[in-house]
């Protein structure tokens, strides 16, 4: 194995995506990868363990360099081995000497004899292991540490497609050739929320849930048969493709993506095989379909993870498509309006409906994490799921008043509850109404002073919002939730694509602020390759992580850089900057990078580089960074956590958390200081500058910069509108001498009383 492999890490996706697509069944897809991955890290050998949790087993899946018959055979419990040793430590394992391990398993089958050095790493989706990633060497060696670096790479940059196949190559192997019968006054009824929001309508059901059993025996020739088989197959891959615009010209192709395994699907040829194998037998298309599919659903509810199991829902959408091209279909959905009832909406569904037509949804299946449930609350259609049983008493045309709130549904509403929900629509729209007036007004206080407003985005679709909410250009871009919805690290032309569709919908006299890669262990996608941390929030997270494996990072500056070249509008900011040298070595990275493009003959700009100050100790220290730096930003989300030692996400502790606390705010006004002496623009980012309690205490302690989720922008202008500078001065000196953050609140409502909110 050399350092640096000749195909680097993060190339290896594309060629494992190709293998993928070009491969005709799982088993032979698994086998390319590690005769792949071998010859690129120049190995005399590499092999992939499956891990069954269920049985609590490793199995040889794939293998290059052993005995290719012992695929399958091979089998060991995750306490033998030195490949157990890899899952039970999750982290690298390697040995220069394998057979001299105490841990070591002989598996002479195999023909290992050969070999002497291993090394593998643990591969992980969803934040559990579902196998190991092994190489070997004939020669006796001891791994480096860029040997092993270049290998957990592989492992993060291929964990989610080797898992999807492993799951496929299960299917496949499980799924039986068993025919399985299918199954054939005013109320209040508790259910789950799954979309916020308030709906009242009539009741739009779509009946036909499941299909009728198809006829089984064709009356046509198998060449018939088989050429219906193939135009189904590609009028749902066209279909599927359509609904990933159509889906990302709504919201982005962040949700997009779910369709992705979708596609899948449709190219794994053992499914494709199996149905050929019935139509071969003398079965008609739409029945071969319908047979497999069940085959298919049957192995997935053998399976634990409900994570994998959810895959059930994309398969049954791609065969209920399927079926329907062959005129085997279901209620159009395209066609409801009111409130849609339904025991289960496919993605493929909820992706045709019309927003304007459907005030809300109801259902019986699908919780918070289906893809279901994202998709509704991307559309910002209401959602509830109740039990089938109280679904099964809905009718057609049945008055329904939904709260997506709360979970509640009111099936035959009396005028009373009617009008209690009339009240809350009519109120959040007066209100509403009422906030319209300030989208386009500066943000100012009620004696003039100027108080720009920013925007927090996280998905290509929330910059639209920009202009309804009157934002004044974005603060802060997450770019990380870009990368979560990937299965793989994005290349350079693929981020910069998505970055200028970005830039091309902000005006370019507004700044937009990209915030670079900012991962943890408590927030990663399963390709990233995270360990588990006892404490994420405190570990290798962030640009700690970026700057010891700064390969992502260069490629995510790199494609920001080409996007800025039509806009000048661009600035980058750095999370959780602690020390002053973690912030040279990214400014020096930039440089870097602009220096490589330029000797590649393109004509970049230079980008305004910042530092976002959530960490106390660069609090402490930002006298000594304001020099080095052309913008900074307050992170108030975590600078509050870590100042009061203060979990959010944990329900025993939430209470105690609260940025309107007095040390939070005299860090707040030390930052504000030192960057007023240095003539630095700085922004505060966070819940706290949407608090109708806190914008006013900024404010005061001298902050003129605010990003915020859009829709609160309206609230925040009314609320300093208000208020004079004078007024929020006296305000924020005497909450620096309170010792509580209820304290400080009273204090606040008591001066000039409190905000009105946006309905719940």
């Amino acid at each position: 194995m050399t350092t640096p492999a000749p195909l680097a890490p993060t190339d290896l996706f594309a060629e494992v995506s190709h293998i993928i697509t070009s491969s005709h069944n799982a088993d032979e897809t698994l086998s390319r990868i590690v005769r792949m991955i071998a010859e690129q890290t120049q190995v005399d050998g590499c092999s992939i363990y499956g891990y069954l949790s269920k049985e609590d087993l490793l199995v040889l899946k794939a293998t290059h360099g052993l005995n290719q018959e012992t695929v399958g055979q091979v089998r060991m419990h995750s306490s033998e081995g030195l490949v157990g040793l890899v899952l039970e430590q999750m982290q690298p394992v390697h040995v220069a000497q394998m057979q001299s391990h105490l841990r070591f398993k002989p598996f002479p089958q195999t023909n290992e004899d050969s070999l002497s050095s291993l090394l593998g790493v643990p591969l992980i989706e969803h934040r559990q292991p579902f196998g190991v990633l092994v190489v070997h060497t004939i020669e006796s060696r001891d791994f480096s540490e860029d040997e092993i670096s270049v290998l957990t790479t592989i492992a993060s940059q291929i964990s989610s497609l080797v898992s999807k196949t492993l799951l496929i190559q299960q299917l496949d192997k499980t799924a039986v050739h068993t025919a399985v019968p299918v199954q054939r006054g005013s109320q209040r009824i508790s259910g789950n929320s799954v979309a916020s929001g308030v709906a009242t309508g009539r009741a739009a059901v779509m009946q036909q849930t499941t299909l009728e059993e198809p006829t089984r025996l064709s009356e046509r020739t198998p060449e018939d048969e088989l050429a219906d088989l193939q135009a189904a197959l590609d009028h749902v891959t066209e279909d599927t493709l359509k609904l990933v615009d159509k889906i990302s010209g709504y919201v982005g192709p962040d949700e997009a993506a779910i369709f992705h395994v979708h596609l899948m699907f449709l190219e794994d040829h053992t499914f494709q095989e199996k149905i050929q194998q019935h139509i071969e037998e003398g079965a008609t298309v739409a029945w071969a379909i319908y047979e497999t599919i069940e085959e298919y659903l049957i192995a997935f509810e053998e399976i634990d993870d409900p994570y994998l199991r959810e895959k059930g829902t994309d398969l049954k959408d791609v065969g209920y498509r399927l079926l329907n091209y062959l005129g085997h279909g279901r209620s159009v959905v395209t066609e409801k309006a009111g409130i849609l009832v339904a025991r289960q909406l496919l993605p493929g569904d909820i992706a045709r409906l019309n927003p304007d037509c459907i005030q809300g949804i109801l259902t019986s299946s699908g919780g918070v994490v289906s893809h279901t449930a994202i998709l509704a609350r991307s559309l910002l259609v209401p959602a509830v799921c109740i039990s089938e049983d109280e679904l099964a008493t809905i009718h057609e045309g049945d008055e329904i008043a939904l709260d997506g709130d709360v979970g509640l549904v009111v099936l035959h509403p009396s005028e009373e509850v009617l009008g209690e929900f009339s009240r809350r629509l009519e109120q959040e729209r007066l209100y509403r109404k009422h906030l319209e007036s300030y989208r386009e007004l500066p943000c100012q206080t009620q004696d003039g002073e100027r108080i720009g407003i920013y925007a927090n985005v996280a998905m290509e679709g929330d910059v639209l919002q920009l202009e309804h909410y009157g934002a004044e250009g974005v603060g802060l871009y997450r770019t990380e939730i870009y990368f979560l919805s990937l299965d793989r690290y994005p290349q350079v032309e693929e981020q910069e694509k998505t970055y200028s569709r970005i830039l091309s919908r902000v005006p370019k006299d507004q700044r937009m602020i990209f915030r670079t890669l900012d991962i943890g262990a408590d927030k990663a996608a399963p390709y990233m390759g995270f360990q588990q941390e006892e404490n994420p929030f405190l570990g290798f997270r962030a640009l700690r992580r970026q700057l010891r494996q700064p390969e992502v990072l260069k490629k995510q500056i790199k494609a920001l850089f080409l996007a800025a070249r039509t806009h000048d509008n661009v600035q980058l900011l750095f999370p959780m900057v602690m020390e002053l040298d973690e912030f040279r070595k990214a400014k020096k990275l930039v440089e870097k990078c602009r220096n490589e493009l330029e000797l590649q003959g393109l004509d970049v700009p230079k980008l305004p580089v910042g530092a976002m100050f959530e960490v106390p100790a660069a609090v402490m220290l930002c006298d000594h960074f304001m020099p080095e730096l052309d913008f900074c930003s307050i992170g108030s989300n975590d600078l509050t956590q870590y100042v009061l030692a203060v979990d959010r996400n944990n329900p025993q502790t939430s209470n105690l958390y609260d940025p309107l606390h007095p040390s939070v705010l005299q860090l707040i006004r030390r930052l504000a200081d030192s960057a007023k002496r240095h003539d630095k623009p700085l922004e505060l980012c966070g819940e706290m500058a949407s608090d109708p309690d806190g914008c006013v205490v900024l404010v005061g302690l001298g902050i003129r910069l605010l990003s915020m989720n859009p829709p609160l922008i309206p609230v925040v202008k009314e609320r300093l509108s208000q208020v004079t500078l004078e007024q929020a001065q006296k305000i924020a000196k005497r909450a620096l001498e309170m010792h509580s953050a209820g304290e400080v609140r009273r204090h606040i409502r008591r001066t000039i009383g409190t905000a009105r909110k946006l309905p719940a």
